[in-house]
């Protein structure tokens, strides 16, 4: 009887032990421009507009909720964390998330005394981070109108988080290939995306579905896959680009040549 006892109880304890040593999953994502149309390499009335329309990025949204399914059918948890550095008492964070049917999660926007974007993204998230061990896995999402980028890299190799997973939207198009005369602002390490389009094929977001997949296709063969406010901040890239100015001249050049890019991109996949 006591020898039963003792097996169980081993039985237990090993049980108990390898719950604790499972992998988990921290999702950092975020918000204007990552997942929440924003405009925010625009700024002014235009960008005012937006937020005030508060529009997803419906494939980033089915895309963490497939996240989240494959996980954990893994027998993995998955913790979601959206930090955003727009100020607090402008928007409902929790509220939008729900709405739309984000993955539950907690989301975090500035508060006044939290300094600068990037300060405060780098506590925020650093706090979040500190709790994944090696064997976890990380991802980050974010954009490049902002400190997104910086903030992640630093993080993960400051914490020694190697199966990590950085996506970042090149709102303000300069992470794009154009061509061989625009210069490219990349940062090593991270992937860098136009649109979703370009997660297909990722081994980073492997557990894409079929169907996910098709709906990513149709919307960026029908061109709505990217806000068409992107469009004017690659015109807007170009003319300043080329010292434009109020050369009408050059900035019809830069229209030009924007739309080109335009239509290229969008027979690229």
């Amino acid at each position: 009887m006591r020898l039963y006892a003792l097996r169980n109880l081993t039985i237990l304890i090993s049980l108990i032990f390898s719950l604790s040593c499972l992998s988990k999953v921290f999702v950092v994502s975020d918000i204007d421009d990552t997942i929440k149309k924003a405009n925010s390499a625009d700024g002014g009335v235009r960008q005012a507009y937006h937020f005030l329309r508060k529009k997803i990025y419906p494939e980033m949204r089915d895309m963490f909720n497939e996240l989240d399914d494959t996980y954990e059918r893994f027998g993995e948890e998955v913790e979601f964390h959206y930090v955003s550095a727009a100020p607090d008492f402008l928007f409902n964070q929790d509220k939008w998330l729900k709405e739309h049917n984000f993955p539950a999660g907690e989301a975090r926007l500035k508060r006044r005394g939290d300094g600068d974007t990037y300060t405060y993204k780098t506590n925020v998230i650093g706090s979040i981070l500190k709790k994944a061990r090696p064997t976890d896995t990380v991802y980050l999402f974010g954009d490049n109108a902002s400190k997104d980028a910086i903030v992640y890299k630093e993080l993960v190799e400051k914490l020694g988080l190697q199966n990590n997973f950085i996506y970042i939207r090149d709102v303000t198009t300069y992470a794009t290939e154009w061509n061989d005369e625009l210069v490219v602002r990349r940062l090593d390490g991270i992937r860098y995306f136009f649109s979703e389009v370009e997660f297909i094929g990722d081994s980073g977001l492997f557990f894409i579905s079929e169907n996910l997949k098709d709906d990513i296709k149709s919307a960026y063969a029908s061109k709505h896959l990217i806000p068409d406010y992107t469009f004017k901040s690659l015109e807007k890239r170009l003319s300043k680009d080329w010292g434009c100015g109020f050369n009408f001249s050059c900035r019809c050049i830069a229209k030009e040549e924007a739309q080109r890019f335009w239509t290229d991109y969008h027979t690229q996949y």
